[in-house]
């Protein structure tokens, strides 16, 4: 199913996607869109916060903040 997403949204085919991936791209589009975390949880379905730091990268932009 992931992958006929991913073929209709225009995804590159050499680019591997799973669900791992999608979710952690969630994460960091939140992140940089400054959701709380614990709003991010109940959008991921995340148990702790620490889970969501490991998974998103802070950008350039919010360390210069």
């Amino acid at each position: 199913m992931l992958k006929a997403m991913a073929k209709d949204a225009g995804f590159l085919k050499h680019k591997r996607i799973t669900n791992h991936s999608v979710r952690k791209l969630l994460v960091q589009k939140l992140r940089n869109a400054n959701i709380p975390p614990t709003e991010t949880m109940a959008i991921t379905g995340h148990k702790i916060v620490q889970s969501i730091t490991n998974y998103s990268n802070i950008s350039v932009e919010q360390q210069q903040k």
